[in-house]
């Protein structure tokens, strides 16, 4: 929202820059023109932030159903999966669960052991 906010306000100025250029008020135009860089620049700040996000949010959620669906995961699959390494994929995990993504353990040989898994092979 915040980003929508600025970036149209840089639009705005920007337009207010042109009609000010085109009337022949110079210090308007400039002012305008000021306004826009200064609202612009944050507001596309704010849209790759959001942006990144989104991303993260997205990944996160896709190795937590990658996990659920297969209930045991080598974390070498998990990162053919998500196209990263080994080590990244073991952090993804760590914060997909976390967060609430997925739920379970590592284990000592390197899986990743979902708890409903765990569950059943204890029950």
């Amino acid at each position: 929202m915040l980003a929508i906010v600025t970036l149209s306000s840089a639009g705005t100025a920007t337009v207010l820059a042109v009609a000010g250029g085109l009337l022949g008020q110079t210090l308007a135009a400039w002012g305008s023109l000021l306004c826009a860089v200064v609202l612009g620049l944050p507001g596309l700040y704010f849209l790759a932030y959001i942006r990144g996000l989104r991303a993260r949010e997205v990944a996160l959620a896709h190795a937590g159903r990658f996990v659920r669906s297969r209930g045991v995961v080598e974390l070498a699959d998990l990162a053919t999966e998500l196209h990263v390494s080994r080590d990244d994929a073991e952090k993804i995990l760590r914060i997909a669960v976390r967060e609430g993504h997925a739920s379970g353990t590592i284990d000592d040989r390197g899986r990743f052991v979902t708890s409903e898994r765990a569950s059943e092979e204890t029950g």
